[in-house]
Parts: C-alpha cells; structure tokens; sequence
C-alpha cells in the first residue's frame, strides 16, 4: 500500500466547492493581479492573525526585503546593519538580509525547537545590532516572549519569517504574523499549517502568494 507524503488532493477535496467558485469568479472578473479579491483576502488575513495591515506581493524573498527596505527609509534601519538570523533557516530568509545591504548574524537553534535560541540570541548582540529575525519552523513558533523581552531591552526590530507556521499560536490567541514589528507569511504548498500554543504569552504584515 502506497501511503503520500502529502495528499494534498485529500487536503483539499472538502473546499472544492468553494474553490472552484472563487475559481470562476476570479476569471470572470478578469483581475489577475491586484483586484478586489486580492484585496478582499489582504483585509480578511490582517483580521485572522489580528494585524492593522496585511499586503500582498510575488515571493517571501521579496516581502522579507520590502520589510527591510521599508525600515532603512524609515530610518531604523542603515547600510551595515546586524540582524540576528537563524543558522539553520532557508536561503531566503540570509538573502533578504544581504541583498537589503544589511548584515546577517547567524545564531544556532536551540536543539529542542530548531528554532532561535534566546539565550544565543543575547551573546551575539553587538553595537551595530538593529533587529532580531524570528523563523518559526515546522508549525513552531520561535520563543517569541524572550525574542520580544530581548528586543525592547535593546532597542531592536523583531521580524518573524512566518512562511511554516500559519495559524499557530501563543496560549493568549495571538497568531503567527503578529508577535513582532512585521511579518513575512507565504503560501506554496509545502509550507506547513500546524497550529501551535507557546507556553508563554508574548505588527504590520506583509503576505506572499504565487500570482498568476
């Protein structure tokens, strides 16, 4: 018997449906960038993880970079910037920081969570630190009470690459997309939808999905 890693058929057959409506509508309408349904989707995602703003763009790449941008024209961040960043990420999440001309700082997971360790995250702080890069991996959330405790004492931007834990939570409601100063969640079909409760409790954001 041949057992699938991912049926994402079986995922999805309750929603087809709904699917394919929306599928219909959307031709129909003949937006195939932008549109109202985009914005419908922007405005319904900001609701469902409790953020001011939610803005959709081609890639996590991308948004992860306009987030980066976005803070050097606002001031808070310049050239040469440090940004702590999880040793064992994706590529992507390194990119955003280097093509952004900032510098990243790679700290080691801890080993129970492979995510950032709190305590390494606060012996890599230097000077020229300027924000903290939360990757929240296999539907788990990063530490993002002590992340948070550790950025207000030093005065550092917390971004979260949300991209593998839509819909997790901490044990007080808030989801993943609004635990830090913005956040990057992208929608391809091997990321991961496993809700998740921190034991501890704890903002725009930005959303990536494939266009056509």
């Amino acid at each position: 018997m041949q057992v699938k890693f991912l049926d994402l058929k079986a995922v999805n057959q309750p929603y087809f449906p709904q699917m394919m409506a929306a599928t219909r509508q959307f031709l129909e309408g003949g937006w195939y960038i932008m549109g109202s349904e985009v914005e419908a989707f922007e405005k319904a995602y900001a609701d469902y993880c409790g953020t001011d703003h939610c803005v959709g763009v081609s890639n996590g790449l991308d948004a992860l970079r306009l987030i980066f941008e976005g803070y050097k024209v606002l001031g808070q961040l310049k050239e040469g910037d440090e940004v702590i960043v999880p040793a064992n990420t994706y590529i992507a999440s390194i990119l955003a920081v280097t093509q952004s001309r900032l510098k990243p700082v790679l700290v080691e997971p801890d080993t129970g969570t492979f995510n950032l360790d709190p305590e390494l995250v606060k012996t890599h702080i230097t000077g020229k630190t300027k924000a903290i890069l939360a990757v929240h991996l296999y539907g788990q959330l990063a530490d993002m009470p002590a992340l948070a405790a550790i950025a207000s004492n030093h005065d550092l931007l917390l971004v979260e690459d949300a991209a593998q834990s839509h819909g997790a939570t901490l044990t007080d409601g808030r989801r993943a997309g609004n635990l830090g100063h913005a956040a990057v969640i992208a929608f391809i079909p091997e990321k991961t939808w496993v809700p998740w409760a921190m034991p501890v409790p704890l903002r725009p954001m930005i959303v990536s999905w494939p266009l056509l």
